[in-house]
């Protein structure tokens, strides 16, 4: 499991939503509030980002923790995006920790983070849930992650035509047809690009959903919109985000909500 922040607005710092408030991004690292497996996150950390205009992200990623570099934060304050999204990485069990399971993932103008697990991934579904990739996602392959596996099914859906919401869905129906019953797996799905971030906030099996919490324009953001896994200060701006819904986040600021499926 992992903690995240994703952000659509106006051109921020890409520092702001790491680094801002009391329990930012960067102290859930070493002190989250509302983990359910593990209790730190320091088994990497990334960022993506599009400044404006750009079509690709640029992305910053380490398989240290976050607090490893002193350096992370004057550097990410000198860069600013439309769309930012970071994570701090909490292995799934079983999972390398290297540089090659670090999230945020990037590829052809995407960027993905996953908030969740595939029970048991490397023994009983990576192969089978591989088998749904074409030979040319296939082939993208890097690591033996759940979330890199789980973010290539996206893009195959999205080369077939699927809208971002659909394809994050096709992603859920395969780990749900793999699992067998008295399985779960909670899966918060993030997908971003220049145009937004598309959140499909959802479990497999009956898990309870991670923790997922929205702020539309708060005052060190305004104008903008950011989701996090866990509030990033004590403000009333924070509304948590209900199991099993769709969250669309906008550059010029606007969010739409809508229910799953």
């Amino acid at each position: 499991m992992c903690r995240l922040v994703a952000y659509a607005g106006p051109p921020l710092p890409v520092a702001e939503p790491v680094f801002h408030g009391p329990h930012s991004l960067y102290r859930q690292s070493w002190e989250p509030r509302e983990l359910r497996s593990g209790s730190v996150n320091a088994d990497g950390w990334g960022v993506a980002w599009w400044p404006q205009g750009a079509s690709t992200p640029l992305r910053l990623a380490r398989a240290e923790p976050i607090w490893y570099d002193p350096g992370v934060k004057p550097l990410l304050a000198a860069s600013r995006g439309t769309v930012i999204q970071a994570t701090v990485r909490n292995a799934t069990p079983g999972l390398p920790v290297d540089r090659a399971g670090v999230l945020p993932f990037t590829l052809q103008g995407w960027s993905f983070s996953l908030n969740g697990w595939v029970p048991d991934f490397r023994r009983r579904h990576m192969r089978a849930l591989r088998q749904h990739l074409s030979d040319e996602r296939y082939g993208a392959l890097i690591g033996v992650s759940d979330a890199e596996t789980l973010f290539l099914l996206v893009l195959n859906a999205l080369d077939e035509g699927e809208f971002p919401a659909a394809a994050l869905g096709r992603a859920w129906t395969a780990v749900s047809e793999r699992l067998e019953d008295g399985e779960a797996a909670p899966l918060t799905l993030v997908l971003a690009s220049e145009a937004g971030v598309h959140t499909l906030h959802t479990s497999v099996g009956g898990a309870r959903c991670n923790s997922l919490y929205l702020a539309e324009g708060p005052e060190w953001a305004p104008g903008g919109s950011v989701l996090a896994s866990e509030p990033l200060d004590d403000t009333s701006a924070w509304t948590p985000v209900p199991a099993n819904q769709v969250v669309f986040q906008r550059p010029d600021g606007s969010v739409e909500v809508g229910r799953a499926g």
